[in-house]
C-alpha cells in the first residue's frame, strides 16, 4: 500500500509541473485552420478547425478545396494537416478579427503534392500580412513550416496570398495566435557597435532557428506557446568539443524575469558545455553555425541556466556572435541573485548580415579557476528590411523607368562616389550662377544658410545633409503621404543615425551592398551637415573629402551582378572625383574644370561631366 502511494506521488510530481507549464498562457486570439478539410484535425492536442468554419474570413475568386491520399504524405506529427489544401487561382485574403492587439504568431504549413487536378510542386506565389511581405516568389520544397511574428496594432489582421507566373498559390494549414506582450519587448543590444537597440515592436520576425542545446527536440505539446525546439547537434561545428548536461527538475523561474513562456524547463534544464576532457588546455570555443539570408538583420535570444556549477561565482565565460564578443566574462550568478539553475535570457540584434552564415560561440573567460562555458537554448529570427520585407532580394527589384539607374547603383557604384558626382554637378551649377551674377548683378548665393544649405536668390534652399539623406534613402526630402514621424527625411534619418541603425532606412536596393564602416562614415557626414549651428557644419570641400573617404572604405569593387562589371564602372567614373579634388584642369569626359580649389569652380557643361554616367546606366 505504501509503495502504491509513493508511486502515485512520484507520477503526480512529474505530471503536475508539465501540466502547469503547458497551460500557463491562454491566447486571446487563437485561429487554427485545417485548410481544405471538411473535418476538424487534432495535432499535438490542438484542434485545427475544418476549413468551412472560417470561410467567412476568406475572400477568394474561386472556392477550391483539394485533398490527396494519406499514403503520399510522409509520416510526421503534423502529417494529417498536409492531406488537404486550399488552392488560390487569384489574389485571396484572410481577414482575421483581432481581440487583443500585440504580437501574433502567423504559422503557415505547405506540402507541394498533387491535390486533385492541381500539381503544386512547381508553384510560385507570395504571402503578405498587413504591410509586411512574408514570402515572395515562394516555391515550397517538401513539407514546409513557416513561422512569423507580427505586431498587430489594428482590430484586424489581413493575410494575402498572391499567385505569380500564372501558377496557383496554396496553403495546407494556417495559424494566427496571440503571443504574450512580454515575450519580445522593444529593446535589445546591438551586436556591433555594442549599443542599445530600440524598435523591435515595429519589426516583423521570421523564425530561422529555435534550438534546445544539449537536450532532445521539444514539440508544441510541451511548450506553452506551441513552439518547436530542435536539438543542437546538427549545428555544432566540432561535436567532440562539446558535452551535454541535464537538470530539468532544478530549473527556477525568477520573479520579473524569464518564464515558462520564454522557454520551457526542458530547454533551460539542459545545456551544451565545453568538453574539457577532449582538450585539457581548455583554450577552445564551442561553435554552432546557422544558414541565413544575407541582407537582413537578425534578432538573437540566448537562453542560460547554470545547471553545471556547484557554487555561485564559479562559472565565467564569453559569448560570441561571429567574431564579436557580445558578453565578455559573463557571470550568471550576478544576474540571478546567486541562485543556481535560474533561467535567464539575453537579446541581441546583429548588423545587416552580408554573409549566408551566422556563427554562435561560447568559450572560457580569463576569470575563474574552472574554465567552462554553457548555452541552454538559442532563437534566431530574421527582421524585416527597410521596405517591410522578410523575403529575398528578388522582391526588391525595381520595375519603374528608373530600374536601370537603380540596378547600376547597386552593382556598379558605391554610394560615396555617386553622391560626390552629384555634389560636383550642384557646385558647378552654383558657381555658374555666381559667375553670371558677378557682372554688375547682385550676389546670387551665399555658401551656407542658417539651415545648413546653400541659399539662392529665388528663395530655394539646398541642404547638404538632406541631399545626402535623400540619395541614400531614395526618397523625397519631404513626403506628406508618410506617417508623421517619417515626413521630414532629415529628422527621420538622424533618428536612425543616432541609434546607429541607419541601414534600416536606406534604399532597399543597397541593402547588403554597403560596408558598415563606409555607411557609418557617410551617416556621420550627413549628421555634421545637419548640425544646428553653422560653425559646426563642414565646408563643401570637407564634405567631398569625407565622401571620398567613405568610398575608400567601401573599396573599389562591390558585389557583382551577372550583367555588370562593377570594377569597370568605378574605374570609368573615378577620374571625375579625383580630378575634381586635385584641381586638375584637364579634360574629363569632355568637360573643362577651371578650378584651383573647391570654391573656385566656374562654368562647365555638366551634361559632358555625366557622359560616362549615362553610358554606364544604358548598358
Amino acid at each position: 500500500m505504501a509503495c502504491g502511494v509513493l508511486e502515485l506521488f512520484i507520477w503526480v510530481s512529474i505530471i503536475l509541473p508539465l501540466f502547469c507549464f503547458s497551460s500557463g498562457f491562454t491566447p486571446a486570439d487563437n485561429y487554427l485552420i485545417d485548410c481544405g478539410s471538411s473535418t476538424n484535425t487534432t495535432v499535438d492536442s490542438r484542434v485545427f478547425v475544418a476549413d468551412g468554419f472560417y470561410s467567412n474570413l476568406l475572400s477568394t475568386p474561386q472556392n477550391i478545396l483539394a485533398s490527396t491520399s494519406s499514403n503520399s504524405i510522409p509520416s510526421s506529427e503534423d502529417s494529417s494537416l498536409y492531406q488537404t489544401a486550399r488552392v488560390f487561382t487569384g489574389e485571396s485574403k484572410y481577414t482575421f478579427p483581432i481581440t487583443q492587439s500585440g504580437r501574433h504568431w502567423i504559422r503557415l504549413y505547405f506540402y507541394p503534392s498533387v491535390y486533385g487536378s492541381y500539381n503544386l510542386s512547381s508553384v510560385n506565389f507570395s504571402v503578405s500580412a498587413q504591410s509586411y511581405t512574408l514570402l515572395s516568389n515562394f516555391t515550397p520544397n517538401n513539407a514546409s513550416f513557416k513561422e512569423f511574428s507580427v505586431n498587430v496594432t489594428s482590430n484586424s489582421l489581413v493575410i494575402t496570398f498572391t499567385p505569380s507566373n500564372n501558377s496557383p498559390a496554396f496553403v495546407n494549414a494556417l495559424e494566427v495566435v496571440s503571443v504574450p506582450n512580454t515575450l519580445i519587448t522593444d529593446d535589445a543590444t546591438l551586436v556591433n557597435p555594442a549599443t542599445s537597440f530600440k524598435g523591435l515592436l515595429t519589426q516583423a520576425l521570421e523564425t530561422v532557428a529555435r534550438v534546445n542545446m544539449g537536450g532532445p527536440a521539444v514539440t508544441p505539446v510541451n511548450d506553452t506557446l506551441s513552439r518547436n525546439w530542435v536539438n543542437d547537434q546538427v549545428f555544432l561545428v566540432e561535436r567532440n568539443l562539446a558535452m551535454t548536461a541535464s537538470n530539468i527538475a532544478g530549473v527556477k523561474y525568477p520573479k520579473g524575469g524569464a518564464t515558462a513562456d520564454t522557454a520551457p524547463p526542458s530547454v533551460y534544464g539542459t545545456c551544451t558545455e565545453m568538453n574539457s576532457q577532449s582538450n585539457p588546455s581548455s583554450n577552445f570555443n564551442v561553435t554552432w553555425q546557422f544558414t541565413v539570408d544575407p541582407g537582413f538583420q537578425y534578432f538573437l535570444r540566448f537562453h542560460f541556466c547554470d545547471i553545471v556549477s556547484n557554487t555561485s561565482n564559479q562559472l565565467y565565460f564569453n559569448v560570441y556572435v561571429d567574431s564579436w564578443n557580445v558578453a565578455p566574462d559573463l557571470d550568471l550568478s550576478t544576474l540571478t541573485l546567486n541562485i543556481l539553475a535560474t533561467a535567464y535570457y539575453m537579446d541581441f540584434v546583429t548588423p545587416i548580415n552580408d554573409d549566408s552564415k551566422i556563427s554562435i560561440s561560447i568559450g572560457p573567460s580569463n576569470i575563474g579557476d574552472y574554465p567552462n562555458a554553457i548555452l541552454n537554448g538559442l532563437e534566431i529570427m530574421k527582421m524585416n528590411n527597410s521596405v517591410g520585407s522578410l523575403s529575398g532580394v528578388a522582391s526588391l527589384r525595381p520595375s519603374s523607368p528608373n530600374a536601370k539607374k537603380t540596378k547600376w547603383l547597386v552593382v556598379g557604384l558605391s554610394i560615396g562616389l555617386f553622391v560626390a558626382v552629384v555634389f560636383i554637378a550642384i557646385l558647378c551649377f552654383m558657381c555658374r550662377r555666381r559667375k553670371l551674377g558677378s557682372s554688375g548683378h547682385s550676389k546670387t548665393w551665399v555658401p551656407f544658410s542658417a539651415n545648413g544649405g546653400i541659399s539662392l536668390t529665388m528663395g530655394s534652399k539646398f541642404s547638404n545633409g538632406t541631399t545626402l539623406s535623400s540619395v541614400l534613402c531614395a526618397r523625397p526630402v519631404i513626403d506628406p503621404s508618410l506617417p508623421r514621424e517619417m515626413v521630414n527625411l532629415a529628422e527621420w534619418a538622424m533618428k536612425w543615425q543616432t541609434k546607429g541603425q541607419l541601414e534600416q532606412i536606406i534604399d532597399p536596393n543597397l541593402v547588403g551592398k554597403i560596408k558598415p564602416e563606409s555607411l557609418r562614415k557617410f551617416g556621420e557626414t550627413a549628421e555634421k551637415c545637419l548640425a544646428e549651428f553653422g560653425v559646426d557644419r563642414p565646408s563643401m570641400g570637407d564634405v567631398l573629402w569625407n565622401l571620398e573617404y567613405a568610398l575608400q572604405l567601401q573599396g573599389a569593387v562591390v558585389q557583382n551582378d551577372p550583367d555588370e562589371n562593377s570594377t569597370n564602372v568605378i574605374g570609368e567614373l573615378s577620374p571625375l572625383v579625383n580630378d575634381f579634388h586635385h584641381g586638375d584642369d584637364s579634360t574629363v569626359s569632355g568637360a573643362q574644370f577651371e578650378v584651383s580649389s573647391v570654391d573656385d569652380l566656374s562654368g562647365v557643361s555638366m551634361s559632358r561631366v555625366f557622359s560616362q554616367l549615362v553610358k554606364s546606366e544604358g548598358r
